[in-house]
């Protein structure tokens, strides 16, 4: 999302709630992120169902999810938000994905999503991949 602050006013409540998941996965509160997350993507739902934030909100929401060790449901959102993050060049649900997939043992899913996630962004994607 850009800097400009949304004229909608459902945008900018569902990017005031995405915020404060933003700020709690910051500082560690992965609990308090998803929350966070969840009630903004619950808002989207509900208001802009379909629209740029809700995407965004979902790939949000799908990192967060992955924070807390909830890799099935993090993936299954995460694929909500994939193809409109890739036709933006956006590497965070495909990375999730990849992550979850890895973490719960799946190393072939794991591989094709790193490998989407690269082909968005390049090899640079691979030192969060290696950080985890």
């Amino acid at each position: 999302m850009g800097e400009k602050s949304p004229e909608n006013p459902a945008e900018a409540e569902a990017l005031s709630l995405a915020q404060k998941g933003i700020e709690a996965g910051a500082h560690g509160q992965h609990e308090d992120a998803v929350a966070s997350w969840r009630a903004a993507s619950v808002y989207a739902d509900a208001h802009l169902s379909g629209a740029d934030i809700d995407y965004w909100i979902k790939s949000g929401l799908g990192a967060a999810l992955y924070d807390i060790g909830a890799y099935a449901e993090s993936i299954a959102v995460s694929k909500q938000a994939l193809d409109w993050c890739s036709a933006r060049k956006r590497p965070l649900p495909a990375l999730t994905i990849a992550k979850s997939y890895r973490s719960l043992g799946d190393h072939e899913a794991a591989r094709v999503n790193i490998d989407h996630a690269r082909s968005l962004v390049g090899d640079s994607i691979l030192r969060e991949w290696a950080a985890d």
